[in-house]
């Protein structure tokens, strides 16, 4: 298989160029066969803008209260308006859609709430159920094939929102703390980047998700060998890992974080409040909801405090680590690619192999310039020895006229019959006229995206796309 697969970056002229053809004379009857199509993919297109009006945010409390169904996951299109009558304003306008839109088409419905997603039928009903919880955000994305057959997909969102009486529609009734933890130190570095208040990277958000004004946020100057410890400010059991204000041993500690509301301020009463009652206010910690006494603790009426944890690496290297998204692909000028652990030492039994494709969420870079992709839990790869390719959707990533653009590593083999030229494509998503490749020819692929029409196209050459109607796709 891997002998005929084809570069057309590289063998470019084994292309075959596509002499211009006479037009044919349309026949009367066949004219009226392209009027009808037409007219079909009208009536089908206003189908799908008809399905795209049935959605708009509803109250979470009538849902729950209602006991109105909804099914998370893929679902047949016939299926959907009795599935999720809560996501829906009238279930008889979609009855004839399934005829209109295509019998094959299908429907997925996902949810979260912040950044947690929700995978559970039975958690989402509990979530949808308590108002404490931030509003929940349905994603619903129609698949179907236009008459021409190529692959469409329209994505729809609906945010299932909590409601309040005027009298306490701007109360604060939840607070969730985002902060970084665990934070990663060189051995032997200060202790100076730990008590910075910039450096606290600790953000307060109410249940709209809006900024809480938080007074003043103050780090401890101490370090704790267990969680308990630093969460209970027990300064008896400090670690002796700091020395003249340096870490002086590698290992895992702990700090704590506090806020201090100031007097009369929104946050000093939610702390009140959530002392006397705290069935009614919520506090979360990273999106999950937080435990008074562990996960944070309140020891007055104006304070809050969180713990974070603080690796000490057995390396002088100081990185810096940010987050990303995407993909990085090792080259292929070795067999195997080694891995480093947290602490930049070579892990012995593990390696990647040549030309394949990892997802990553963390990069870093330390005061020698060495810059590393995470592909894994304490697993780094050099950058070096990579590519990497940011992620579509997620992060608005696009070329020319594609968008949701992703890495890939593998082929493409355009259909038969061998005869048969498929056209290409520019960067612009415009065909370019002299240019094919013949049926049954497999190309290298190393991404893919999608068109303005949301088709699935492949990168075969410089600026050169095939539509992923003409082929099928294997991965290396």
């Amino acid at each position: 298989m891997k002998k005929s697969i084809k570069y057309a970056g590289i063998a470019a002229a084994t292309l075959l160029a596509v002499a211009p053809v006479a037009a044919p004379v349309v026949s009367t009857t066949a004219q009226a066969a392209v009027t009808s199509v037409a007219t079909d993919q009208s009536k089908q297109n206003d189908a799908v803008t008809a399905f795209g009006n049935q959605f708009a945010d509803v109250a979470a409390k009538s849902i729950a209260d209602g006991g109105k169904s909804i099914t998370l996951g893929s679902q047949k299109l016939s299926d959907f308006a009795t599935n999720n009558a809560g996501l829906i304003k009238t279930a008889a306008t979609l009855e004839n859609m399934n005829d209109l839109i295509g019998s094959g088409a299908t429907v997925s419905v996902s949810a979260k709430y912040g950044s947690t997603s929700i995978n559970n039928q039975a958690d989402l009903t509990k979530i949808l159920a308590d108002e404490t919880y931030p509003a929940v955000e349905f994603t619903i994305t129609l698949n179907y094939n236009n008459l021409n057959d190529q692959a469409v997909s329209k994505t729809y969102t609906v945010k299932a929102t909590r409601t309040t009486t005027d009298n306490n529609a701007n109360e604060l009734k939840t607070v969730n703390a985002k902060f970084t933890t665990p934070i990663s130190v060189a051995l032997n570095s200060t202790t100076t980047s730990t008590q910075l208040t910039a450096t606290t990277d600790i953000h307060l958000t109410d249940q709209n998700g809006d900024g809480v004004v938080a007074g003043t946020v103050k780090a401890d100057p101490n370090y704790y060998n267990t969680y308990a410890d630093a969460m209970n400010g027990n300064t008896a059991s400090a670690t002796d890992a700091v020395s003249k204000n340096k870490f002086t041993k590698a290992g895992t500690y702990y700090q704590a974080i506090s806020f201090t509301a100031g007097n009369g301020s929104s946050l000093a009463t939610f702390i009140s409040n959530y002392k006397q009652d705290p069935s009614s206010y919520t506090v979360y910690v990273n999106g999950a909801k937080a435990s008074a006494g562990y996960d944070f603790a309140s020891s007055d009426n104006t304070k809050l405090t969180f713990v974070r944890a603080i690796n000490v690496s057995n390396t002088t290297d100081q990185w810096t680590t940010t987050d990303t998204t995407g993909v990085v692909t090792t080259k292929s000028a070795s067999k195997y690619y080694t891995l480093k652990n947290d602490d930049n030492v070579t892990i012995a039994n593990r390696a990647l192999g040549a030309n394949t494709p990892w997802r990553t969420d963390k990069v870093r870079t330390n005061q020698d310039g060495v810059k590393q992709y995470r592909v894994a839990t304490g697993e780094w790869i050099d950058a070096d020895d990579v590519t990497f390719a940011k992620a579509g959707s997620d992060n608005g990533s696009s070329t020319g006229a594609y968008t949701d653009v992703k890495a890939l590593n593998g082929s493409v083999t355009t259909k038969g019959p061998a005869g048969y030229y498929y056209p290409l494509y520019t960067d612009n998503g415009e065909q370019i006229s002299n240019r094919g490749v013949s049926g049954l020819t497999s190309w290298y692929t190393d991404k893919s995206a999608k068109n303005a029409d949301g088709v699935t196209v492949y990168h075969v050459a410089t600026g050169e796309w095939l539509q992923g109607t003409n082929v099928t796709y294997t991965a290396y």
